[in-house]
């Protein structure tokens, strides 16, 4: 049965992205329409989104990723917007949040490689600087696509393997937006056959 498709959220890690405003605060934003390909992420954002904007004159991000118990954290800031005023098209349902760290009771820490900061209680925290982007829309509604290059990735030592020092996904919780919902993640099925070179 063929079904509208104007939301295709088929299920992607949630992010909250972290942005540098004009006067050196911090703005973060939750999204889950991202990839990553080697060192290399892939985000699209709402073209006028306060991310957006910053991201045009200041490069550096940090994606942060969290684990599936701070749902509720990335649900306190899902209705802010860092845009003030609060633009037409978003005054409905957004309003603006200066501090969106506070009121997700989240904790900052700084980037290594000078970008603006992390999120503590996130468990994989990648440092990055724009690459390209592409306004797939001028409409308020459209939105963009951001490729960046990873410059640090950190990892909390509860997720790691022991022996290797990458991540262990048997350890990792991502929380995962699936049409609209919340979802964490089950056991392991399989392996990928295929030997993939570090």
């Amino acid at each position: 049965m063929r079904i509208p498709s104007r939301s295709m959220y088929y299920g992607t890690p949630v992010a909250l992205v972290c942005t540098q405003n004009s006067d050196g605060s911090d703005n973060l934003t939750p999204m889950s329409s991202s990839w990553s390909l080697r060192d290399f992420v892939v985000l699209g954002l709402g073209c006028a989104s306060q991310a957006v904007e910053n991201l045009h004159h200041r490069p550096r991000l940090t994606v942060n990723l969290p684990s599936a118990d701070l749902r509720k954290s990335i649900e306190q800031i899902a209705t802010f917007t860092g845009k003030n005023p609060v633009p037409d098209h978003k005054a409905a349902q957004f309003s603006y949040c200066r501090d969106k760290f506070k009121a997700a009771g989240l904790t900052r820490v700084a980037s290594t490689e000078g970008g603006p900061s992390r999120v503590a209680e996130c468990p994989i925290q990648i440092e990055a600087i724009v690459n390209t982007m592409t306004d797939v829309s001028d409409d308020p509604e459209g939105f963009s696509v951001i490729i960046a290059k990873a410059v640090a990735q950190h990892a909390a030592v509860g997720i790691l393997d022991e022996t290797s020092g990458q991540i262990d996904p048997a350890k990792w919780e991502p929380l995962i937006f699936s049409y609209r919902t919340y979802r964490g993640v089950g056991p392991e099925l399989g392996r990928m056959a295929r030997v993939v070179r570090s």
